[in-house]
């Protein structure tokens, strides 16, 4: 057992410019941690292997998810605001300003990224 202190890691994380994450751990076959985004949009990714918890605990960020159609579908998280990425989906996060994101995630064994717009890898 350990004891995180989440306050200290979003205090150090304040002093960044840069992207950071704190691995905390795992919970049963996922990876929890907090994460810290910072202006610009993530890469897209989708967890073939399971749902993907994000809680902002720190600013506001915009996601968008993609639908199986290549429909895209957006909302703006604000502190506070939890979120959960159904397995399969296409998704990426685009900041603002920095952003602090505890998650739980599925394992790296399930895990696709790409910088470009999946619908357009598809169809390629």
């Amino acid at each position: 057992m350990k004891k995180y202190d989440v306050r200290a890691i979003r205090a150090a994380f304040a002093k960044l410019s840069q992207r950071a994450n704190e691995s905390l751990g795992k919970f049963d076959e996922c990876s929890i941690g907090v994460g810290r985004y910072v202006p610009g949009s993530s890469p897209w990714e989708k967890h073939n292997n399971g749902d993907e918890l994000l809680l902002v605990t720190d600013g506001d960020v915009r996601i968008e998810v993609l639908e199986t159609s290549g429909e895209s579908h957006e909302e703006q998280l604000r502190e506070g605001s939890l979120f959960v990425v159904p397995a399969g989906k296409w998704h990426r996060l685009t900041a603002t300003d920095n952003v602090n994101i505890f998650y739980i995630s599925p394992s790296e064994s399930g895990v696709e990224r790409t910088r470009e717009h999946p619908v357009d890898i598809s169809r390629a």
